[in-house]
This record gives C-alpha cells, sequence and structure tokens, in this order.
C-alpha cells in the first residue's frame, strides 16, 4: 500500500469535480496514514465523517451537472453512489462497535471504489459534459 498522488489519467475533464476528486484521494491518503501508523479507530472516526460529509456533496455536485446535461446514465451513476453511501454507513456502525479490523479493510474498501468509479463510472460523463462545461457535447456513448 502507498500513497495515492493525482495523476493526469485520473481527470474527468471538468476542473470542478478533478478538483472534488483530488480531495477525495487527500482523505484517502489521512487513512492510509491512519492504517500505516495503526492509529486508533478514534482516529478514524474523524476521516470518516470528513469523507461521508465531502462525499455526499460531490454527489449532489456531479448529479445535478449531469442532470443539467441531461446525461443518459443519470440514473445508473446516482443508483452507484447510493450504494456507496450505504456501504459507508455499514463501516461506521462497525466504527461505532469499535471493531478495529475496520481500518485496515476500510481503507482497502475507499481506494478501490474510489479509483474504479472515477477510472470507470466517472469518465462516461467526460465526454459528455466536456471541458468544464455542463452542457451536452452530442457524444452519448460511453
Amino acid at each position: 500500500m502507498t500513497l495515492i498522488k493525482w495523476r493526469d489519467s485520473y481527470s474527468v475533464g471538468v476542473e470542478k469535480f478533478d478538483k472534488q476528486h483530488k480531495v477525495l484521494i487527500e482523505l484517502l491518503n489521512d487513512i492510509f496514514i491512519i492504517v500505516r501508523e495503526n492509529q486508533s479507530v478514534d482516529h478514524l472516526g474523524l476521516v470518516l465523517y470528513k469523507l461521508v460529509q465531502y462525499t455526499q456533496e460531490h454527489f449532489r455536485d456531479e448529479e445535478e451537472a449531469m442532470a443539467a446535461a441531461n446525461f443518459p446514465k443519470l440514473d445508473e451513476h446516482k443508483a452507484k453512489h447510493g450504494k456507496l453511501l450505504n456501504e459507508v454507513t455499514t463501516y461506521q456502525k462497525r466504527l461505532e462497535a469499535n471493531d478495529e479490523k475496520l481500518i485496515p479493510e476500510f481503507y482497502q474498501f475507499v481506494r478501490e471504489w474510489l479509483l474504479e468509479h472515477i477510472l470507470e463510472d466517472d469518465m462516461k460523463y467526460k465526454l459528455f459534459l466536456g471541458t468544464g462545461s455542463t452542457t451536452p457535447s452530442g457524444n452519448t456513448s460511453g
């Protein structure tokens, strides 16, 4: 496991969302440090709270932009966002129960989900939303 560094290949072509993805990666790296330094679930609690709050804001922004652009896969994308938030709620409950196994498991879960979501799901709107635009480009493939 290593810290994740932003790569240009992670860019979805919308500056606002790229910036938000960078913040999410920073929060993921904060979780990695907690794992690496074998910190307690108490340390994870604060980062998890920030991650949930910021993720909800990011999802809302993405969904609003996709709706404004009539993105054809909006419902599918929203469903994936909802699934993630449900899974994170399960981790929050385990955190409240002081489940020490949670820390490395949660890191792996968030790492895999975040990178997969950006590189696969979010890339589907890259061409549709254009480079920072929230209007359709006419390309609905992907």
